[in-house]
């Protein structure tokens, strides 16, 4: 991890010990952003349906301003490699509750169907994240369920 970008996270992202996050605050919206990109790239093709369903669950779903939107983007496609992604899913696992957890894969899936197929690689990406984020195989089953097309 680059030392600005861990110096970055470490004074505006990572929330005070002992502190709870949720879907309203901007450091969930941050983690969200950011896994969301990294989906989007799993498959090494950032397809414009996944950019558009990350845009969408960002300002309809988490309601992030449209003037802040592109500076998060930003952010989020830094914090998206993979020498990043321990801190995001580090800062998920002890300040977000299982509910937002299980938000996120669902929202990883929408993202990873979004183009209209499930690459393998998104696929092994969400496992991944969720287990990472201390979520079961069960919760990944049940997440997909909502997304999974007909």
């Amino acid at each position: 991890m680059t030392k600005d970008f861990k110096t970055f996270f470490d004074i505006y992202v990572r929330p005070s010990p002992g502190t709870r996050i949720d879907r309203d605050s901007y450091e969930f919206k941050y983690a969200a952003a950011a896994l969301l990109v990294a989906c989007s790239k799993a498959d090494f093709d950032e397809d414009p349906e996944e950019e558009k369903a990350i845009i969408e669950i960002l300002q309809d779903t988490l309601k992030v301003a449209a003037t802040t939107l592109e500076s998060l983007l930003q952010m989020a496609d830094a914090a998206s490699e993979e020498e990043n992604l321990a801190d995001i899913t580090d800062l998920v696992n002890e300040y977000v509750c299982e509910a937002d957890k299980h938000f996120l894969v669902e929202n990883l899936w929408r993202v990873a169907y979004a183009d209209g197929r499930l690459d393998k690689y998104e696929q092994l990406f969400i496992e991944r994240i969720a287990s990472l984020i201390q979520l079961t195989a069960d919760d990944v089953d049940r997440a997909h369920q909502v997304w999974k097309p007909s």
